[in-house]
């Protein structure tokens, strides 16, 4: 579901009390928008549940926030002609100017409602990489999928989420 189909669809199916699975996060930035979703959610009873998507360690990393983070930080790299830095600056920032390509940083804000350092470069490989530190200590998860593999695991994330609405004993 993109940005604009979470903008015209998502209310009126919470608001039906049907449980929603989204991954653009970025649609959430949006803060009249998430407060709507969010009011539709108490009102009906129903759940919106921002999938992981690409972004490996999103569970470690909500964890972890419990306990007080110091310092977190994404890294997107693609694949390009020359090394060099697209972007470097907030979750925020990043997926305001990049909805489409830094959707994960927007998924790190309602994780965490901290600060995330995010930097979009171009290099050789492929590669999504969150870090963060606390007084939990420090954790690195980094995704690094095929040139061509990326929604791949973003559909995958999606059937996991489906699978554990449906199991009694959720992991993660």
């Amino acid at each position: 579901m993109s940005c604009s189909a979470v903008a015209a669809y998502a209310e009126p199916v919470l608001s039906a009390g049907a449980t929603l699975l989204i991954v653009s996060t970025s649609a959430l930035l949006d803060e009249q928008l998430r407060a709507r979703l969010e009011r539709a959610c108490r009102r009906s009873g129903a759940r919106l549940i921002a999938v992981a998507g690409a972004l490996a360690g999103v569970d470690a990393l909500a964890s972890a926030a419990v306990g007080g983070l110091e310092a977190i930080s994404l890294r997107v790299a693609e694949p390009g002609d020359a090394a060099r830095a697209v972007f470097r600056g907030s979750a925020f920032d990043a997926a305001r100017h990049f909805p489409d390509r830094l959707n994960v940083a927007a998924t790190t804000i309602p994780a965490t409602a901290a600060d995330v350092g995010v930097t979009l470069d171009r290099g050789q490989d492929r590669a999504v990489e969150l870090s963060a530190c606390g007084r939990f200590g420090d954790f690195t998860a980094c995704l690094q999928p095929r040139s061509d593999q990326l929604s791949h695991i973003v559909a995958l994330s999606l059937l996991a989420a489906v699978r554990r609405l449906q199991e009694p004993l959720q992991v993660g």
